[in-house]
């Protein structure tokens, strides 16, 4: 093996900048690998035209520190730098990590100017700190692993890696070019190959373009040699221009580019179509605020895009004058890929809408429920007795902050809803509508009018609320008294047949429950198949796409609810 194919064997791949196939960069690192190699990197920020004067050979990984020293001025000035080679300006070079040793502990720290920059908030996860830059938002630009601890012969990982286009970003501004520093240390076995390149000295060392290489004999070691490499490379950075025209976007609908100055002075009262797909992205983060009636998103106080109006089944319209009006650039690109023409809006009502109609018909339920009950078995129940939520506070609070609520306002994708995304919104519908019902005060009304505790010990909230309801059918339909008539109205209950009041709300549990029964998948399709059917919906005409199943589901829940609450109207009109 020749010198040169052995110098590259020796430094391998120490030489390329890796970018990881999510964006980043490991700017600075510090650890033991398990095949014993040592490796320590930095990165140093110098003027483009000093890069070509670094001497490998001179490279110091060490960051030093002046302290907290006071001049004569009283003014303290830390700082810290790095020496990468002895021309004027890279004796003390600027550190893109800075860093520090106590005792066995070393700590890796990204610039503060760097953070600052960018206004980056930090945010503590187990065993690293992720910074943030929460006006967009983008989540984690800096992800920094702190501290590296020594236990001879190894050190623990401490790393810092930056997204790249923030650290293309940084550079462009500060003007300067980013090289990382490294020194790589390992033990090789001392073969024919090693001895020859060693000579008769024992040591090699030699200085390349962009790395020096020391290999040299331990004196209480055989046959074993110590490797060092020091060296450099240059991030490739990405050159930012300027574009001469003004960044923009085509609306459909609209003529021309819209430019943020044409929006702001040109295009007041203007508004363009999007779809309300375009809600996705915010509808499942907590740090956004989507409101469901008019699509308007806001995010922490940064920014929001109001002034909007939700129309058709899938239709928002925006104002493009407030769209423009502080609104980072990028929410406008996500905006923009959601642009369609006024012709694309369907026809219909809109998710947010069913939601609120259902919910409403919900809060009427509980409140007549209540009111029928309490006369029957003269109870005070508060409809927050029966089905838990208390309207007048949700009302004065808004609906947005109704967890069971906003789920079910999410949009629903009518070109795409799966299988999958159909049965999880059942299970969030039936978190409203199945899991606030009181089995305990349910039950209560149920045993203070008589109905034998041996034969309804065994139900749950649905089937004591559906005995309820026939209990008032048939007081509705026969004239019976509710309160002298009991034992004759409890007879009539048993002997009906085909009372089915409740039978979307059943139905709606069976779809919930489709992943939670051990049964066969020609059992659970046939159960699947047959709740669609009693929510009015066609299994064969469903082609994949659930889209217009979910709608049924909304609108025979609201009308089946609006048919309880009709009966409960007549039982107290009649009594």
């Amino acid at each position: 093996m020749t010198e040169q194919e052995m110098i590259t064997r020796l430094v391998g791949n120490y030489l390329d900048v890796d970018i990881s196939g999510d964006g980043y960069i490991t700017v600075a690192e510090l650890k033991t690998t398990q095949d014993k190699v040592s490796v320590d990197v930095n990165t140093a920020l110098v003027p483009p035209s000093l890069v070509s004067r670094i001497k490998p050979s001179h490279v110091n990984l060490v960051v030093k520190i002046t302290g907290a020293v006071l001049d004569k001025y009283c003014a303290y000035k830390p700082s810290f730098g790095m020496y990468v080679s002895p021309s004027s300006g890279l004796k003390k070079a600027e550190p893109l990590v800075v860093s520090w040793t106590c005792a066995n502990k070393t700590v890796l720290s990204v610039d503060q100017g760097f953070l600052s920059a960018f206004r980056l908030v930090p945010r503590l996860l187990k065993d690293e700190i992720c910074w943030d830059e929460l006006s967009k938002p983008d989540y984690g630009v800096v992800k920094n692993k702190l501290i590296s601890e020594y236990e001879f012969p190894s050190q623990t990982e401490a790393c810092v890696k930056i997204k790249k286009d923030y650290l293309d970003r940084y550079l462009a501004c500060r003007k300067k070019t980013a090289v990382r520093l490294f020194t790589v240390i390992r033990e090789m076995s001392l073969d024919d190959d090693m001895k020859k390149l060693l000579g008769e000295g024992g040591s090699y060392v030699k200085e390349f373009d962009r790395f020096e290489i020391r290999i040299s004999k331990y004196v209480h070691k055989e046959d074993v040699v110590r490797l060092e490499i020091n060296g450099y490379e240059i991030i490739p950075g990405k050159e930012l221009r300027e574009d001469a025209s003004p960044a923009g976007h085509y609306w459909k609908g609209i003529e021309g580019v819209v430019t943020e100055y044409r929006a702001r002075h040109e295009m007041i009262g203007e508004y363009v179509y999007v779809s309300d797909d375009v809600l996705q992205k915010y509808e499942v983060d907590d740090d956004y605020e989507v409101c469901p009636d008019s699509g308007a998103v806001s995010y922490r106080g940064q920014w929001s895009v109001s002034r909007c109006e939700r129309v058709g089944r899938n239709g928002i319209k925006v104002e493009l004058k407030k769209l423009y009006e502080g609104t980072p650039y990028d929410v406008i690109e996500h905006w923009n890929r959601y642009s369609i023409d006024s012709s694309e809006v369907g026809e219909g009502e809109n998710i947010a809408d069913k939601a609120r109609r259902l919910t409403r018909g919900y809060f009427e339920f509980g409140r007549l429920f209540c009111l029928v009950a309490n006369k029957i078995c003269q109870f005070s129940f508060s409809p927050s007795e029966i089905i838990t939520l208390d309207q007048n506070a949700i009302d004065s609070t808004g609906w947005t902050d109704f967890p069971d609520y906003k789920p079910i306002t999410h949009h629903v994708n009518g070109r795409r809803f799966t299988k999958d995304e159909f049965v999880s919104r059942c299970k969030k519908l039936y978190i409203l509508l199945g899991e606030n019902l009181q089995e305990r005060n349910l039950r209560k009304v149920i045993n203070t009018i008589g109905f034998p505790p041996g034969d309804t010990e065994g139900y749950r909230s649905l089937k004591l609320l559906e005995l309820f309801l026939a209990y008032v059918s048939v007081s509705v339909e026969t004239g019976l008294d509710p309160v002298q008539s009991k034992e004759i109205i409890i007879g009539r209950v048993k002997e009906l047949a085909g009372f089915n009041m409740l039978s979307k709300l059943f139905a709606l549990n069976e779809i919930r429950q489709m992943d939670a029964h051990k049964n066969s998948k020609a059992t659970t399709l046939l159960k699947f198949n047959s709740a669609l059917e009693e929510m009015g919906i066609e299994p064969n005409a469903i082609s994949n796409n659930y889209a217009i199943a979910c709608d049924r589901v909304y609108d025979g829940l609201t009308d089946q609810f609006g048919d309880i609450c009709d009966l409960l109207l007549k039982f107290d009109k009649n009594n």
